[in-house]
């Protein structure tokens, strides 16, 4: 698991780091819709790093043209294994830990502040028009009021409740109403409890992550602009100063705290408020953008991204000549491969499949490696090991061998998948 994390924080990072660099600029130079979505490119990007891509298949080979080798991690090794146990246990431990607690203190903070709104069904919303024509099309979506809270929120996962306060009537005018419920019901429409929720599942994953608690805060920001230009796309300009007029009186009406993970809560600061603001403003010149060219900037930069994620974490080997061995071919000398230490620390097991020619003298030469599970990892040692057996000399050159080396922790390890069909040759 630990060593999962580590091998995911390159990725991620780099994507991180992209996208809080180009998220703002985008923005302006496209629109926030566009910004928001460039946010996909994260869990996308872990996916397939990780994801197997199917190496080439050898339809061609035989059970008879290939040999296999158990190697197994030498004395010294396991001695550090043993040594570095505890410190694996402490990690994982400290891991978990940070897991835990955040998603217990996430969870509480929910329920004890929805225990605080007090809410109370609403039967009928008198003078919300946008809400009753929204309920025509969205009849799973509930509304409650609260005296505990100065703006609407959006509450709840499974069951989401729409939460307006008391005063809601004299606070905001018709207009501002309609427009602060359709902002509420865009979150609902558009599956963003479900989105956040994932958004919270990766930054209690990479919890000890600093760029990660500066992404779901910049993740949160761009979903509220996407909202806003959602509501206000076709809206005259003022109507747009009715509702910049209606985020300031959310923001000065609402108390410190307010804001709970599991619901949309408009955060009071004054910063994000203008920011808000200056977009709002910024939407005419955005509006007659190309919304093609907008959709073409973040293809080019999202499959650029990802393509390079993907051949980092799967880089394919294509070999498509056919193969044959002599039957006659042995080792008469062969050098143990070394079981890499730092797969032997996090008992990472695997074969490696290896394409070789003999010379007359029975050297080996052109060692390359055909397939690999996992990817890179035995691969080095492997090849350094074949390059110094020596077979029965022939007098004559023998092309296109394959052999595999099982790398395992031990005689209990599971049984090896076949990269190729292959016979089992026992030491």
């Amino acid at each position: 698991m630990i060593n999962t994390l580590i091998n995911a924080l390159l990725p991620l990072t780099l994507m991180l780091c992209f996208i809080l660099a180009i998220r703002q600029p985008l923005r302006i130079k496209t629109d926030a819709n566009t910004a928001y979505r460039l946010w996909l490119l994260i869990p996308l990007c872990l996916v397939l790093y990780f994801l197997p891509l199917p190496w080439q298949y050898f339809g061609e080979l035989t059970s008879s043209q290939i040999t296999t080798y158990l190697v197994e991690p030498s004395s010294v090794i396991k001695q550090h294994l043993a040594t570095e146990s505890s410190v694996q246990l402490w990690l994982i431990t400290l891991w978990l830990a940070g897991f835990t607690a955040l998603s217990v203190y996430w969870l509480s903070s929910h329920f004890s502040y929805k225990k605080k709104l007090k809410l109370t069904q609403v039967i009928q919303a008198k003078n919300i028009s946008q809400f009753n024509k929204a309920k025509q099309q969205i009849q799973s979506l509930e509304l409650a009021q609260s005296s505990h809270l100065h703006s609407p929120i959006l509450i709840g996962l499974f069951k989401q409740t729409l939460v307006i306060p008391e005063d809601f009537n004299e606070l905001y005018s018709d207009e501002q109403q309609q427009l602060i419920i359709a902002h509420e019901v865009c979150h609902y429409s558009h599956y963003h409890m479900w989105t956040n929720q994932l958004a919270l599942v990766l930054l209690a994953v990479f919890w000890f992550h600093p760029l990660a608690w500066r992404a779901y805060a910049a993740f949160r920001q761009d979903q509220e602009h996407s909202c806003d230009q959602f509501v206000l796309a076709r809206k005259q300009i003022l109507s747009r100063i009715q509702y910049c007029k209606a985020l300031v009186l959310a923001a000065e009406t609402s108390p410190p705290n307010a804001f709970t993970l599991m619901s949309f809560k408009h955060n009071g600061d004054q910063n994000f408020m203008l920011n808000r603001i200056e977009q709002i403003k910024s939407m005419n010149t955005n509006k007659s953008r190309n919304k093609g060219s907008k959709l073409a900037i973040v293809a080019i930069i999202a499959s650029s991204l990802l393509a390079g994620i993907s051949y980092a974490g799967n880089q394919l080997k294509h070999e498509e000549k056919s193969m044959e061995k002599q039957s006659d071919v042995y080792p008469t000398h062969r050098i143990e491969p070394k079981y890499p230490i730092e797969a032997a620390k996090a008992g990472i097991e695997g074969s490696v499949l290896l394409k070789f020619d003999i010379i007359a003298d029975g050297s080996v030469t052109n060692v390359n490696v055909v397939n690999a599970k996992p990817a890179y990892v035995f691969d080095k040692t492997a090849t350094i090991a074949l390059k110094q057996w020596r077979y029965k000399a022939t007098g004559q050159v023998t092309e296109d061998l394959l052999v595999q080396l099982d790398f395992a922790m031990g005689p209990s390890s599971a049984k090896f998948e076949s990269l190729v069909e292959r016979i089992q040759v026992n030491q």
